[in-house]
């Protein structure tokens, strides 16, 4: 049951992590000089919309396309296999397989979301701490323990499901 509801968890934070994603390739053409008007006549249709498409034919996004690709493939595939049939004990190894696949793409695509949003917010790619406008303070330093969290994760889940 306890590697049910961490994988329904952490199902749920891959929804999440693939929103900041979609989010950063915003942030990223806005750092590419990409007007908002651009971007949002690029995103026209179903294809475009979640494909990046014209975008990607247009000025090549390169891995960022291939990312996108993965995340919006692997991460809902990943959330209904969890929250469908991870109750069932068969299901623990293929699920704790997909987490690690999963986990393997999140990682560069966190570090991604976090340069391009940093780089919009405050002119650079890393933080070691820095105050927002809102109250608070933001690091670099969080995303890398959060990425290093998502990994230990995935191992951890890996030896439940074994």
């Amino acid at each position: 049951m306890l590697f049910y509801i961490i994988n329904v968890f952490y199902a749920i934070l891959s929804l999440g992590i693939y929103i900041g994603f979609r989010m950063s390739v915003n942030s990223y053409l806005r750092h590419r000089k990409k007007s908002k008007t651009f971007i949002k006549k690029s995103k026209k249709g179903i294809a475009n919309y979640w494909l990046y498409k014209k975008l990607h034919n247009e000025i090549n996004l390169g891995y960022i396309y291939y990312f996108n690709l993965l995340l919006l493939v692997i991460t809902p595939l990943y959330f209904v296999i969890v929250v469908f049939l991870g109750w069932l004990d068969v299901m623990a190894l293929p699920i704790a397989v997909l987490n690690l696949l999963l986990c393997g793409i999140q990682v560069p695509s966190t570090v991604f979301s976090h340069i391009y949003d940093n780089y919009e917010t405050y002119g650079q790619p890393f933080i070691l701490l820095r105050r927002r406008y809102n109250n608070g303070y933001d690091s670099s330093f969080v995303i890398f323990c959060c990425i290093v969290i998502m990994v230990v994760f995935s191992i951890y889940n890996f030896t439940l499901a074994l």
